[in-house]
């Protein structure tokens, strides 16, 4: 009797150290949870309301905006999509201009950390208008400037324009302002 107490005793033991090695290998080799994808901001709302996959990427004030209704890909590293760009004319005023649309590519890339948030800080939009256009903006703030914004123009070697604030302020940003540089001939 005794001798069948220590086997059914050694028994239990070797399937409860196995179970509890199995046990502790699975939480080891366990994949880490899943972390959040990078948001981009929208131009319009600061700091505020960062998302994935925005709707709309305002650049410059309300004048320049492209509409992105769907993303063909959002990653932890990139993004990309196909969108419409609006320019408006500002001709006579801009609040009595008319936009014009163009096709274009939007992509976002390099990813940045604040207060714990990653976000896109860097974004590339492509069209055509008469020939290729490729702008290059950075998420940031302009110096003396308290509101971020997409900052940035033309890449360089593919205009020979120079980038220059549209008017003095905090909501300040380049060309994307002034709808005669952008989408001018």
């Amino acid at each position: 009797m005794k001798a069948k107490f220590a086997v059914a005793a050694a028994a239990v033991l070797v399937v409860g150290v196995g179970l509890g090695a199995a046990l502790i290998l699975r939480t080891a080799s366990a994949t880490p949870a899943a972390v959040a994808l990078p948001v981009a901001y929208n131009g319009a709302d600061g700091w505020h309301q960062g998302r994935a996959r925005l709707p709309v990427i305002y650049i410059g004030e309300s004048n320049v905006f492209v509409r992105t209704p769907h993303w063909s890909r959002w990653s932890g590293s990139s993004a990309q999509t196909r969108g419409e760009l609006w320019v408006n004319t500002c001709t006579p005023t801009c609040s009595a201009g008319h936009y014009r649309t163009y096709s274009a590519q939007v992509s976002f890339w390099r990813v940045a950390v604040r207060h714990g948030v990653r976000y896109f800080s860097q974004m590339r939009l492509r069209y055509r208008h008469g020939r290729q256009r490729d702008y290059v903006f950075r998420w940031g703030v302009l110096p003396g400037a308290t509101i971020p914004g997409w900052n940035g123009g033309p890449s360089s070697g593919l205009s020979s324009r120079s980038c220059r604030p549209s008017r003095p302020g905090p909501r300040s940003q380049v060309c994307a302002a002034r709808s005669p540089r952008w989408g001018g001939s």
